[in-house]
């Protein structure tokens, strides 16, 4: 009886395995690849899917300092929206990987190709640009708060029809923080936006710190009201104004320095 015993618990502990994985499969949701904008090239194919597992690491080309910032932009999306934290390194594991790649043939500098198959997700560009907009594309195809997504395999090709794919934001009219002006720029790029003017002065403010001019933004970035609607004489009487200082500025426009990687094999 005794031995029988134990093979009743070594049944029912398998059983118990084997619901658990059930569970965890039907648990997984499906990346899907028809973002916005949408891919010129979306080929699924047969196969079993990459798993994002909190083991994944993201490979970039050693020494390159762009594609090292987009490795780190992809794993801190990731973690946040994850809850897994990748580790970031130059040596490439046999498996669960996402493998980031410069040196796609194409003319056009931003077009990228996405391959996924049950072991990696290659994301290859013909230039680092080009990489983080195909981080974009995989980034939009993870569902909202997916804590186990699953890419079914596929093959992605996409490139911009227009070199030149921009947006205006009129601050000199209208002050924005410059939180503000960040969480624009991040939805821009989200959408594969390549260009951001920053319209910065003009009759109806100077929003720009000018250090050997301080009565540029003392004067000139603030107004006592703001006419109520196009020219029609009537002011809603509130004072508006604003101005980025310099160091402000600098903090938007200069990228991040590269973090500290430990490329030892893990």
């Amino acid at each position: 009886m005794k031995e029988f015993r134990n093979f009743t618990v070594i049944f029912t502990a398998i059983a118990m395995l084997f619901s658990c994985s059930q569970k965890g499969s039907k648990n997984r949701e499906l990346a899907n690849y028809e973002v916005i904008p949408l891919p010129s090239e979306i080929a699924t194919s047969a196969g079993n899917p990459f798993v994002l597992s909190p083991s994944v690491k993201i490979v970039f080309p050693e020494g390159n300092e762009k594609m090292q910032r987009n490795a780190e932009f992809l794993a801190e999306f990731l973690e946040t929206s994850t809850g897994i934290k990748p580790d970031i390194t130059s040596v490439t594991p046999d498996n669960n990987a996402i493998i980031l790649a410069v040196g796609l043939q194409n003319p056009n500098a931003e077009a990228y190709e996405i391959v996924v198959n049950e072991n990696t997700i290659t994301i290859t560009g013909a230039s680092e640009a080009a990489v983080f907009y195909g981080i974009q594309t995989l980034r939009k195809s993870i569902p909202v708060n997916s804590r186990q997504t699953a890419f079914q395999p596929v093959t992605i090709k996409d490139e911009p029809r227009f070199a030149y794919r921009g947006m205006m934001l009129d601050v000199a009219r209208h002050f924005e923080s410059a939180d503000f002006v960040k969480k624009q720029i991040d939805i821009l790029a989200l959408h594969n936006i390549n260009r951001f003017h920053w319209h910065l002065t003009d009759d109806q403010g100077w929003r720009i710190e000018i250090k050997a001019y301080p009565k540029l933004t003392l004067l000139g970035s603030t107004r006592k009201q703001t006419v109520i609607g196009r020219n029609t004489g009537e002011y809603d009487g509130t004072p508006h104004g604003g101005f980025y200082t310099q160091e402000e500025i600098k903090d938007i426009i200069k990228p991040p320095p590269p973090k500290e990687v430990d490329l030892v094999k893990r």
